[in-house]
């Protein structure tokens, strides 16, 4: 893909939608030539034109955690970006639900050498568009998360050993690992990491002062926390000696 198209993309992907206006001061090219960029991710069924610019497709499909989702998003983004640069090329990978890892999935849009598993209904839906290989774990769906779950999930996700996973949080305050208020989505997490050979949690600064229910699973199984730069001093200190913090 174009270079240009390419950012173009990336900043379709993480604001939902981009102007012609906007486009071309940004890239010093003129209107005509950014509308010609649109057309082309149309075609290849990334953005649908709009009046004035174009919006990404998967936001046509209503996502049931939008408000969560929004929720600190510039930090979530930056999360992304870190997240990314660990996956080497050619590399297998799980994509959990939660809104952090959504982020994480609709980067990988630009990439088309991976193999990507998930449970996360949004993600998979984002991925369509993907060149990469992608499977969608099946199961009973869970509308509060957007995902499945299940004995016939765990099966399925236990077929197969790749080689890192990414899974958000709900929060660690005065736990020694990730929580998640759910259960079901607890069980398929701590199954996620059994069957990854690298695991990474994707959490902002503020699930450091937060807290949920059960425990995924203790630092010392996991292979490291993704934040934000912006961590204080103080919470990093705090689990520095028990999980690698990037």
């Amino acid at each position: 893909m174009d270079e240009r198209r390419e950012q173009i993309l990336e900043d379709a992907l993480k604001k939902g939608s981009v102007t012609v206006h906007d486009l071309a001061n940004k890239y010093s090219v003129t209107y005509e030539t950014i509308r010609k960029d649109l057309a082309q991710l149309e075609k290849q069924g990334l953005l649908i034109k709009s009046h004035g610019g174009a919006v990404l497709k998967q936001k046509t499909v209503e996502n049931p955690f939008n408000v969560r989702q929004e929720k600190n998003i510039d930090l979530k983004q930056e999360i992304a970006e870190k997240a990314t640069k660990l996956i080497p090329e050619g590399a297998s990978v799980i994509i959990a639900t939660g809104s952090t890892v959504l982020e994480l999935a609709k980067l990988l849009i630009l990439r088309n050498d991976l193999k990507i598993f998930t449970d996360s209904i949004p993600a998979a839906t984002y991925l369509l568009s993907s060149e990469n290989e992608v499977y969608l774990f099946g199961g009973k769906i869970r509308p509060k998360s957007s995902s499945v779950y299940g004995g016939w999930t765990n099966d399925l996700i236990r077929s197969v050993n790749v080689d890192l996973c990414f899974v958000g949080s709900d929060g660690f305050n005065g736990f020694n690992g990730p929580t998640s208020p759910s259960y079901s989505d607890a069980s398929i997490d701590s199954t996620i990491f059994e069957q990854s050979r690298k695991q990474y949690i994707l959490a902002d600064t503020s699930k450091f002062t937060t807290t949920s229910i059960y425990q995924l699973a203790p630092w010392n199984k996991l292979t490291g926390l993704v934040t934000n730069n912006s961590i204080d001093a103080e919470m990093k200190h705090s689990l520095e000696n028990r999980i690698e913090i990037i």
